[in-house]
């Protein structure tokens, strides 16, 4: 009779550790899940940044060929431009920058 007894508590210990292990395996499997959506929508973000700052470029490029006022006006990035293309947050600052002795558009997107 006892060596029944003994036979049960070690398949209930077997039992639970089993348990155990799947549970930590499915916690580690949701974190990596959660983690990828995060960088994934970081990398979304980043690459709507840099899209909307080449547009910026474009857009401050466009202006100075139509408005010769406009490389005087926004001379640095206090003074910047600002463009809120879609109202989902992102503004995209604009300005001339002659500190190097040459005339540069800088574009900068603030999210």
């Amino acid at each position: 009779m006892r060596y029944k007894n003994s036979k049960r508590g070690v398949a209930l210990f077997i039992t639970l550790m089993i348990l155990f292990l799947l549970s930590i395996v499915t916690v580690v499997v949701l974190l990596t899940a959660y983690n990828y959506a995060n960088v994934t929508e970081n990398q979304i973000k980043r690459m709507r940044a840099i899209t909307l700052a080449e547009a910026g470029i474009h857009y401050a490029y466009f202006k100075l060929r139509t408005d010769p006022a406009y490389s005087t006006t926004y001379i640095d990035e206090a003074s910047a431009d600002t463009i809120n293309p879609d109202e989902s947050g992102y503004n995209v600052l604009i300005w001339i920058d002659s500190s190097s002795g040459r005339d540069a558009i800088k574009s900068k997107v603030v999210y």
